[in-house]
């Protein structure tokens, strides 16, 4: 390892990969900058994911402050992602606009991000705390993925590296159309597996001076292997037959870009997408916790939702700007399962059908150095009752591109998941959304300083979650509450030379106010630094350290039990060779080993090797 460190960091210098501007990002459909946003956003460019070529997304996601994933790729389990301690189904994933959260999962519309790839991935935008004016159900937070833009190159690659990962990916795009495809592996089989495999596509086309159309698809296959939850994984589970779950997904979106004569803009878009889903679970043997266990499981489903966009944006002289939207959805599931108690099976099955229309309207209204802000949307689902969400932020600028503070507030309501709702056993028909309050304060220095820093203070109160009750009968009920206190941080800067330092991290007590239970995977404390450290022209080193605090995990065979803390040290060296990137990574280089959960540990030391060939 230390001679082929030496030998890339001798070798002859290239040109360098140009690093894309900062886009606007989707917190909010009134334009601004993660810089300017009421939200904690963090955006990573496809220059900043270079060093992380060969990861998946569960392994880049991870990284960031605030973001907890319980099960990495190589344990094949289902990664579901806590967001400042909310629960995963209340944090939105998007991929290119595009909602990947499905209400037929029984975690409640929660994402597996181990079925998704980002090999071929643009940039990555995570927008913490509520943005559900904008994007329904989005009442934690959203991470939205975008696919390769077109410019004019193309670009083929592969991964490989311990733990059996392997991948390629392969890119061609032009200005007006782009096209895409990765394939990617890891695990061993034997403890978990997971295969995931993606092709995109997109167009664009000038109908006239102001008029563009834009037309994506997507076409998304994955394979995961894995024992089950709670089951106490490759070292305590006593079942040792692997759950598998096999899912296919496809997307289509269309929107047509006007602009108006008052010098605003209009968009219209249309989008189609359905996800079909075989999961078979052996189940989990009586334990500790349960003395019954968890019976075997087959499940087939196909869900399908239809969508319909409407937004007008428009300036309000030189102080004010405007948006209007109108948004229709139909969302259409079917699941069938079978439960297998031995002696007999068990069917469960049920379908849904649900169309809610919503409008949402914001405005922003800026004079001197003080801006205001507020926006409400109003939901109306077909047989529900109609729901409110507003929010409003107050922002002050000290100066001419000075420091600045600010302080928002938002309601909201998530409604059921299809699941909860339809299940002829547990399922209940009269559940009421879950709702949350959205209080945040922060500071952020002058956006040009030597260390631009951005302090802020959240607060959340989740009331009436969605939980489990053990009857008789057993039925999902309304009464679990949340209260999520914390602080995060970012600040990076310049050290000796060109090195370059960046401090994430988040402190936050997430706790049930009643004292009753203790949630899981909700760590005190999440630290990371980062340094950069170029050689030459061409050549970075990127080291990164994490610290992930103590937390508190169950499962069957051991009842509650608390995770140790785990600190990690991750190395990149990055180099380019003309029309070559070369990636050559050392994951977990301290060979950490705690649990991710109970009896699945983490992945020890890793090396990689990712390479990139774009054609001149």
């Amino acid at each position: 390892m230390a001679l082929l460190l030496l030998a890339f960091l001798t070798a002859s210098p290239a040109h360098a990969e140009p690093v894309l501007p900062a886009q606007q990002v989707t917190a909010t459909r009134l334009p601004t900058t993660p810089a300017a946003s009421t939200q904690s956003v963090t955006l990573l460019s496809r220059a900043d994911l270079a060093a992380l070529r060969g990861l998946s997304l569960s392994d880049i996601l991870r990284r960031q402050a605030g973001i907890v994933i319980d099960r990495g790729t190589g344990s094949g389990g289902y990664g579901s992602l806590y967001l400042r301690g909310a629960d995963p189904s209340h944090t939105v994933v998007l991929i290119d606009g595009v909602r990947q959260n499905d209400p037929l999962s029984s975690r409640g519309s929660a994402v597996d991000l181990n079925t998704l790839s980002v090999d071929d991935i643009e940039r990555i935008e995570i927008v913490r705390g509520n943005a559900s004016v904008v994007n329904a159900e989005a009442i934690a937070g959203l991470i939205h993925i975008y696919t390769r833009r077109g410019s004019a190159d193309a670009a083929v690659g592969a991964s490989i590296g311990g733990h059996d990962l392997r991948g390629a990916h392969a890119a061609w795009s032009q200005p007006a159309w782009r096209t895409s495809a990765s394939h990617r592996e890891d695990g061993d089989g034997d403890r978990g597996f997971q295969r995931v495999r993606a092709l995109n596509a997109g167009w664009d086309h000038a109908l006239s001076e102001g008029a563009t159309l834009h037309a994506a698809a997507r076409v998304a296959d994955s394979d995961n292997r894995g024992f089950p939850d709670d089951s106490g994984g490759s070292r305590l589970a006593v079942l040792r037959d692997l759950e598998s779950r096999h899912g296919r997904s496809s997307q289509l979106s269309l929107r047509a870009d006007l602009a108006t004569a008052a010098g605003g803009s209009l968009q219209l878009q249309a989008v189609s997408s359905t996800r079909r889903s075989d999961d078979d679970s052996p189940g989990v043997a009586p334990g500790l916790r349960d003395p019954f266990g968890l019976p075997a499981l087959a499940s087939r489903s196909h869900y399908r939702r239809d969508e319909l966009h409407l937004d007008w944006w428009a300036p309000l002289g030189d102080s004010a700007q405007l948006t209007l939207g109108l948004d229709h959805q139909r969302e259409d599931g079917e699941l069938a399962s079978r439960i297998d108690f031995g002696a007999f099976q068990l069917p469960a099955n049920f379908d849904l059908v649900r169309d809610t229309t919503a409008g949402f309207v914001e405005a922003r209204w800026q004079r001197e150095n003080w801006s205001l802000q507020g926006g409400l949307r109003f939901e109306h689902p077909d047989g529900g009752d109609d729901s409110l969400h507003p929010m409003l932020s107050l922002q002050h600028r000290m100066g001419d591109g000075g420091s600045h503070f600010g302080a928002s507030i938002a309601r909201s309501e998530k409604r059921p998941s299809f699941y909860a709702l339809g299940h002829p056993l547990v399922g209940n028909p009269e559940l009421a959304p879950e709702r949350s309050l959205q209080r945040e304060l922060y500071y952020a220095n002058a956006d040009d300083s030597a260390w631009p820093t951005r302090i802020t203070w959240f607060s959340a109160r989740y009331q009436d979650l969605i939980d489990f009750d053990a009857g008789p009968p057993p039925q999902l009920v309304n009464r679990a509450r949340i209260h999520a206190d914390g602080l995060e941080w970012r600040s990076s800067g310049s050290l000796w030379r060109d090195w370059r330092l960046q401090l994430d991290g988040s402190w936050m007590r997430v706790r049930d106010p009643q004292g009753v239970v203790e949630l899981r995977h909700r760590p005190r404390l999440q630290a990371s630094a980062a340094l950069v450290v170029p050689f030459k022209e061409d050549r970075q080193l990127w080291l990164s350290l994490r610290h992930l605090g103590g937390r508190l995990d169950s499962s069957i065979p051991t009842g509650d039990r608390r995770l140790s803390s785990a600190t990690t040290l991750d190395l990149s060296l990055r180099q380019s060779f003309r029309t070559v990137q070369l990636v050559l990574g050392l994951d977990n280089a301290l060979d950490t080993r705690v649990d991710e959960t109970i009896g699945t540990p983490m992945e020890g030391r890793r090396l990689r090797l990712a390479i990139e060939w774009s054609p001149p």
